[in-house]
């Protein structure tokens, strides 16, 4: 009794499966209707046949399910992904693009502090020059024509430019003199005030 109730089944199964075609055909008969070409395509195709002396191999005839029609070569799943894709894509570009400026901004300013480390070595080190008693003199006998206790400071007057001429004292009474130490220049300039 099971196995003819299974026999039975499977008869029906097999059944169903050999008509799924002839209904699916059916079916999309029924919902879709006839596509018909339309009739100024039809009335070139019949002039371009009766040129050849032939008959098209496509005619006016109607398309319908049971004819074969090539299949879809766009699944609906490969657009949604493809949708997909695109508007992941859409939110990356820009957050890429700002990743890269970032990246860009964190290597010049690395750049930009090694540069201030460097400079901030060489201040300490000017720093630490300082520290030097011998330093400190020498920078005050430059900079500002001070001498030690016993020493003479001697001063030429009217140095020579590179051409071998003498240089004037004052060219203009209202011109700064910029050849000489700040000192001098600056007591230059209050000696010619004081003329004037």
């Amino acid at each position: 009794m099971a196995e003819d109730d299974e026999q039975h089944r499977d008869r029906r199964r097999a059944d169903r499966a050999r008509s799924a075609p002839q209904r699916r055909l059916a079916e999309r008969d029924r919902v879709s209707g006839e596509i018909r070409v339309p009739a100024r395509i039809t009335a070139a195709r019949a002039r371009r046949a009766e040129e050849r002396g032939g008959r098209d191999h496509r005619s006016a005839r109607p398309v319908s399910a049971r004819t074969s029609v090539p299949e879809r070569t766009v699944s609906g799943r490969m657009i949604v992904l493809t949708l997909v894709a695109l508007v992941v894509l859409s939110f990356m570009v820009p957050t890429a693009r700002t990743y890269f400026q970032q990246r860009a901004e964190v290597s010049q300013l690395e750049a930009e502090i090694a540069q201030e480390q460097e400079r901030q070595g060489d201040l300490e080190a000017d720093i630490a020059r300082w520290d030097d008693p011998e330093y400190v003199r020498q920078q005050a006998r430059e900079r500002i024509n001070l001498v030690m206790p016993g020493e003479r400071r001697y001063q030429i007057v009217g140095e020579l430019d590179e051409a071998g001429t003498d240089v004037p004292e004052n060219q203009e009474s209202g011109e700064v003199r910029t050849d000489l130490p700040w000192a001098d220049a600056l007591w230059d300039s209050v000696m010619r005030s004081a003329a004037e």
